[in-house]
This record gives C-alpha cells, structure tokens and sequence, in this order.
C-alpha cells in the first residue's frame, strides 16, 4: 500500500475501492453536522459521485489508516487554487468519532500542512471550521492557524445558529514555526527569507537574520 507514513498514521493515496469507507464517514451522525458544505440529510447516490470528484481533483488527497492495523480512520486532501499572486491551499480533514481525542488529526494535519507548503509552491493554506467545533479549533491553532475572518449565522443546528470561522496559516508563518521546532525558539529572529539554494517548490533552507545563521 504506497504512501505516506507518519509516527502513528499511514496516508495512502485515494482509490474508488475507498468510496463505501467514505460515505459511511460522512454519515455518521457524529461527523456529519460537521460537514460543512453539506446538509443535513440522508445520502443521496449522487454523494458517492461528488465524494469521488472532491477526492480526484484535489492536489494532494488521502485515506488516514493506523498504522498498526492498516484500518480506515478518515480522510484529508488540500486543493489548490491559482491566483494572481502565487497558489493557495485549501485543507479540510475528517475522522471517525472512535479515533477522536488522540491527537490522530493534530499528527496528520501536521504532516499534510508540511508536506503542502513544501511541495506545491503555497502563498498560504486555509479552511473554514463550525464555531462550535472547538475539538478541531484546538488542533488547528496547534499548528499554527489563525482566525482570519467569522460568517456569522452560518447554519441553524440543534436549534439554533452555529457561526463558521474562516482560519489560514502563511507560508511566512509556517516556516517560522518550522525553525522553531527544529532549532528552537533562540535560533529564531524576525526575518525569514527563502535560501537562494532554494528552488521555488522546495524550500528547506532559510537564511536568518541572527547571530546563529551569520
């Protein structure tokens, strides 16, 4: 099974064999209202279509497994999209109720926001999260999100309104973050810019302005 691996996790690349796992995730009545551009409703057998689209056309799309035991845990894909400056990513992630709460989103987010930035030339990635979804809040904002903007009145759920928050990281953000878990936050100065070894795609090197790096 090709793909990639993490401490826990094994990320393997979307085939049409994964489409009944992934209409069960997004029906389970856990997960589902967390769904954002979807209603609330039963599946129709047009959502296996769309679930298959979704998944083809994204830059980088996976099916989360353990992997101790190889099983389905959920999904995560980043699309991109051109604009006039420079491509921009957009992350969402979804797990099964029964995997919550171990850190599982947290170390594949991490992953997939490193390995994005890395490889696909990014200004910035973002994604939009339920303001009642603090689980997934929390996660976020572990790597290095920010709330950039807040829709209220979004959707009415349990009988009442639930706003949406829009949250981004920067390529400038990230790596600054990056040289903070790998250096530590001594090694790391003000300004950060690309290393001229560096091509635009893959940029591992960094140039500081700090007494460490001159």
């Amino acid at each position: 099974m090709a793909g990639f691996t993490t401490e826990r996790l094994l990320l393997c690349p979307y085939t049409k064999g994964d489409l009944d796992d992934l209409t069960s995730l997004c029906s389970d009545p856990l997960v589902q209202p967390l769904v954002i551009h979807d209603d609330i409703a039963p599946r129709s057998p047009k959502f296996r279509d769309r679930l298959h689209l979704s998944m083809e056309r994204a830059a980088f799309a996976v099916i989360i497994r353990l992997k101790s035991t190889g099983e389905f845990m959920g999904q995560a894909m980043v699309t991109v999209t051109d604009t006039k400056i420079s491509p921009e990513g957009s992350f969402a992630i979804c797990l099964l109720p029964r995997f919550w709460n171990n850190g599982y989103g947290t170390e594949a987010t991490h992953y997939i926001v490193d390995y994005s930035f890395r490889w696909f030339d990014l200004r910035r990635i973002s994604l939009m999260v339920l303001s009642s979804n603090m689980r997934a809040i929390t996660v976020y904002q572990k790597i290095g999100f920010r709330i950039e903007g807040r829709r209220w009145r979004f959707r009415w759920m349990s009988g009442r309104w639930d706003d949406i928050f829009l949250m981004c990281i920067s390529y400038e953000e990230w790596a600054a973050r990056e040289l903070h878990w790998t250096f530590g936050a001594d090694a790391v100065y003000h300004h950060i810019r690309p290393c001229s070894l560096c091509s635009r795609v893959f940029q591992p090197h960094y140039y500081l302005d700090s007494e460490y790096f001159q």
